[in-house]
This record gives structure tokens, sequence and C-alpha cells, in this order.
């Protein structure tokens, strides 16, 4: 009993040690990570929710490790608040079971110029299952649980509070932006007013599937004795911007749709786009996207894209006349984790006067959009693509209720709803 005892106080204190390597966000820490998916078992596009009266209705994680031979790798989960920092709770308050559990299903490619090893992982599982619902961050890991191969975030939900969405054509604030999209809301939820909704009840509103604009921790406007509203609040009004652009490498054979050259060198593809150019000063044209997802499929019917879709670099630019000073411009959609960071960043060019970037890509469809980030860490697209209101998003409103007996916030409510 001891040892058991043992065993089990090493392992906290190690999950404990890796918690503080973590970004809590859809984040590759090891470069051989790549493609990384993480939906409902039938729903490819949707979002990684659970419910919590059905827990039986899995996700599935799908990634590749660019190597010749499979590590070892193994899985845990990180229980987090409504803001992404981790809960105060230990592992055995939101897991049955087991805290850390092996991924064992994979596959290597096959006839590929760059070789890979697809991994599937089906969970949650009888041996490791969570037990509340909120914000959960996957951790992927070698064998030494500090080292971190990549995270993704997902949700168990309750689905207990009710919620409508409006989107007026104007915002409130017109001063914002006559193209702008604003968020309204009611909420209501059983016992609403016996649990000081005003205190502990808690938006937040993803666009797509940004987190950059993202907003948190939206409190009510108006609270009445049967539901909470969410009016003229200026933190729930978004760019509108622009339909994604996209890019199909299904079929490598014959030149894609966007591009200018194909050519397939001694061990690996280049794919060249043609280039791209501001949309702000064009007028809006309707084109369906898959809101800045992905999707890894293969023209050719008989083949399975898990282990023999290739890789290719692909190549963007994007022409603009001179260098910003002060400004970065970011690729950003599925096709870099919605990360602003170092992989999505561009570099500019003055010989061609444009800024450019490659990405080692699976392939696949890729929906993507050029972003411009100031010196103060905002994010716009505007500048580049425009601000349409007729343009389509999706936007996930998220509803938690702060549990103050067991200390954490409880996911009460998911929707989801389409601007148009």
């Amino acid at each position: 009993m001891k040892n058991i005892f043992l065993v089990i106080i090493l392992l906290t204190s190690v999950f404990t040690s890796a918690q503080n390597l973590l970004s809590y966000s859809d984040r590759n820490i090891r470069d051989e990570v790549e493609t990384v998916l993480l939906h409902p078992v039938k729903y490819e596009l949707d979002k990684p929710i659970i419910y919590i009266d059905n827990m039986r209705e899995q996700l599935l994680l799908q990634f590749d490790i660019l190597a010749d031979e499979a590590p070892y790798l193994y899985y845990t989960f990180i229980h987090c608040d409504n803001h992404w920092q981790p809960s105060d709770l230990q592992k055995n308050d939101y897991i049955n079971g087991f805290f850390q559990d092996e991924i064992d299903n994979y596959t290597f490619s096959l006839n590929t110029m760059i070789s890979y090893v697809h991994y599937e992982l089906l969970f949650p599982t009888d041996e490791m299952m969570p037990k509340l619902s909120g914000n959960y961050l996957l951790v992927v890991t070698g064998e030494d649980p500090n080292d971190v191969y990549f995270t993704r975030r997902f949700y168990i939900v309750e689905e207990s509070a009710n919620i409508s969405v409006t989107i007026p054509r104007y915002p409130s604030n017109l001063q914002l932006g006559a193209n702008k999209q604003q968020i309204e809301l009611e909420i209501s939820y059983p016992n609403m007013f016996n649990t000081r909704a005003d205190q502990y009840s808690n938006v937040t509103i993803q666009q797509n599937g940004r987190w950059d604009n993202a907003v948190f921790g939206i409190k009510p406007s108006f609270v009445y004795p049967e539901k909470l509203s969410y009016i003229n609040n200026d933190n729930m009004v978004f760019e509108s911007g622009n339909q994604f652009l996209r890019i199909n490498t299904s079929n490598l054979d014959n030149r894609p749709e966007k591009t200018r050259t194909v050519y397939r060198k001694t061990d690996y593809y280049e794919v060249t786009l043609y280039n791209d150019t501001k949309r702000n000063t064009h007028t809006f044209l309707e084109d369906e996207d898959l809101f800045g997802e992905k999707y890894i499929y293969l023209e050719k019917q008989n083949l399975d894209p898990t282990k023999e879709a290739d890789y290719a670099m692909v190549n963007f630019f994007l022409e603009w006349p001179e260098y910003l000073i002060d400004k970065e411009i970011y690729i950003i959609g599925a096709i870099t984790d919605w990360q602003i960071d170092a992989n999505a960043k561009m570099e500019y060019d003055p010989q061609r006067k444009g800024y450019k970037k490659s990405l080692l890509l699976k392939q696949g469809y890729y929906d993507y959009m050029y972003a411009v980030r100031d010196k103060t860490g905002k994010v716009s697209v505007a500048p580049i693509n425009g601000d349409f209101w007729e343009t389509t998003n999706r936007y996930t409103i998220f509803v938690y209720l702060f549990n103050p007996t067991q200390n954490y916030d409880q996911l009460i409510g998911v929707t989801t709803i389409n601007s148009h």
C-alpha cells in the first residue's frame, strides 16, 4: 500500500512540474509534430466537445510525428478555469481511473516522400474518464512527462443553460464601425437566481477558431429573475473581416487550384501559389469556406490519407509595396493552429515587394487568411482583407458558472451560430 501511495505522489509531482512548462493553448512544442486534429468522431470540422450526459461519444485525436520510428507517447488531462488557467483541483478531483495512459495506435506512412508515423487516439475511455464539466487541456508527452510534444484544448459540457443569440445589422455603438458584427445574448439556467449569477457566471465568445480576439469573462448587462441579458456591450463587437482564402493540395499530380507550380524534388514536394493581394478595396464576394478549418483528404478515393497523404512545402506570397514598420503579418487559421507565433509570421522580401512564408502541409484542403499585428499586440484582418458585414463568421458562446463548493468553473452551456 505504501508503494502505491508513493507512485501517486511521484506522478502528481511530475504532472505539476509538467504544468509549469505549458501555455494552456493549442500549441505544438516539438518540431516533429504535424497535422494535429481533434474533433468528435463523426464530425471532423466540429469543435472538440463532449456532453457529460453522453461520455460514450468520444473525441478522435490524430497527429503525425515526422520520423522513421515511433516514439512512445502518453497523454493526460488538465482541468482549467474559464480563462484557461489550471483549476485549483487535484487530478483525482476530475479524473476517474489512471492519470496518464499510452497512445499505442499508430501506423507508418506508405509510399510518401516524407516519412512519418500517424497516431490516433479515441478518448475518453473507461481507464481514464473526466468526471467534471469545464475546460480541459489534453497534454501529449514522451516517456518523460516533462517532455511535452503538444497540447490541445477540449470541453466537457453539462448542457443545462439555454442560450439565445442574435446578431443585429448594426452595432449599438456606431463609432466602432457600421460593418462590425455584434453579439447579443440571453441566458437562463435552472435555479439561476439562487446562484448569484451576476457574480459567478462568465461568458466567453470565440469567432471561428481564433483565440487572439476571443472575449473572456463577460458579465451580464442586466440580471432579471428569469434570465441574464448581454446587450450594448462594446466588448462583444467583432471585426467582420472577409471570407477565408483556400488552397487544395489533395492531388499533386495535377496542378491544384490557385497553384502556380508543383515541383517534385529529391525528398519532398514544393508547391508555389499565385500571389495574393490586398482585398480591402474590393467589393465583397460571397464564397463558402470552412470558417478557417482544415480537412485532410486525397482526391484519389482508393488511398488512405492518414498514412498515404504526402507533405508539401507550400510557398505563400502577399504583394505589399513596402515593409511595415512596427507591424507584422501572419497567416492565420487552422493551417497554423490558430497561433500568432513564429511559425505563422511572414517575412518581407524587398526584391519581390511583398511578404513571404513557407509552410509544410499534409495534402488536403486548407482555409487561410492574412492578419496584421501592431506593436500593442492587437491583431486585425481588416487592413488586408477588408471588413464586410456580409461575411459569414461562426461564433461559439461558452457559458460558465463558478461552483464555490467545489472551487471550479462548470461549463453549463455551449452554442454556435453563423452570422448569416
